[in-house]
């Protein structure tokens, strides 16, 4: 259920991306309906690890678009990160700049693909 999840909203990612957006869980839940089913803030979490478990290294997370865009999900980056085996700051000053960088990182890496 995770894995078809992931792909679904990865999709719905590089959509965002290409079109310089950051998004929220709820706007993935009206665009993907059925295919997004419902899901707990930590089913949201490993789905999100799963969309980045195919994002190269050198790339910022697609779930940095989710995590900017819905404040449920800041905190949750932290969690997506150290999955995936990146380290995140502490402070939640800090995480904001890296989100910040993130999504600009993402925003320029998909605006022409």
């Amino acid at each position: 259920m995770l894995q078809a999840a992931a792909a679904a909203v990865r999709g719905a990612l590089k959509k965002a991306a290409r079109a310089q957006l950051t998004t929220s869980w709820g706007q993935l839940e009206r665009q993907l309906g059925s295919a997004l089913p419902h899901t707990t803030l930590a089913d949201r979490a490993q789905i999100l690890a799963l969309v980045d478990q195919a994002t190269p290294a050198d790339q910022a997370l697609l779930s940095s678009l989710v995590a900017a865009g819905d404040p449920d999900m800041t905190t949750s980056y932290r969690k997506i990160a150290a999955a995936l085996g990146l380290d995140m700051p502490a402070g939640d000053n800090d995480l904001r700049d890296v989100l910040k960088a993130d999504v600009e990182q993402v925003h320029q890496y998909w605006r022409h693909r």
